[in-house]
């Protein structure tokens, strides 16, 4: 549809008014053409708040900010047997529900060839910044798929508050698998 947003592509799945399908990217741009968009992802198992810290940086980077979650045989591929411990519409749902998140999406990345999926979802969101944390797999070939996209990739230092211990989903997991006494 040329010179026309589909609005059937933006209303909301799964009952969240935030949540997208992945066809429907395109038509969040057109919606937001003028507003600075921001994208990032991540598997987000057990949303915790150094996940909330990381997307409230990302949201500061722009006007609105749009996050893919990763499925779920992407994450087992990517973290092992085991994960995600929650499901993917579980995870979709915990991160649609956060302030800083204007609209989300279930990531495909499932395919082989993730940063071929990469490069799909930045030519049709358009994104005016990719956020991704300085520990996420291949920046390197996230690069590459953003600079021939023609999208700045921006690539932020994990950071929180001492109280917060460095908080991570691999160190929630080890805490309850480990008695304590």
């Amino acid at each position: 549809m040329i010179g026309r947003v589909n609005r059937a592509l933006v209303q909301p799945v799964a009952g969240s008014a935030r949540v997208v399908p992945i066809a429907g990217l395109s038509a969040v741009r057109e919606q937001h053409r003028d507003g600075r968009l921001v994208y990032c992802s991540g598997s987000f198992d057990l949303t915790h708040a150094g996940h909330v810290l990381f997307l409230e940086d990302c949201r500061r980077l722009g006007e609105l900010l749009v996050v893919g979650v990763g499925c779920d045989v992407a994450i087992r591929r990517l973290k092992g047997p085991g994960r995600p411990v929650l499901n993917e519409h579980l995870r979709l749902k915990m991160i649609a529900s956060l302030r800083a998140v204007d609209y989300c999406f279930l990531d495909p990345e499932a395919s082989e060839r993730p940063l071929e999926a990469l490069a799909s979802i930045l030519g049709a969101l358009r994104p005016d910044a990719y956020a991704v944390n300085a520990d996420a797999y291949d920046i390197e070939g996230r690069r590459a798929v953003a600079d021939r996209v023609g999208v700045p990739l921006i690539v932020l230092q994990r950071s929180c508050p001492p109280e917060f211990e460095a908080i991570s989903t691999t160190g929630i997991i080890g805490r309850l698998e480990t008695p304590r006494g």
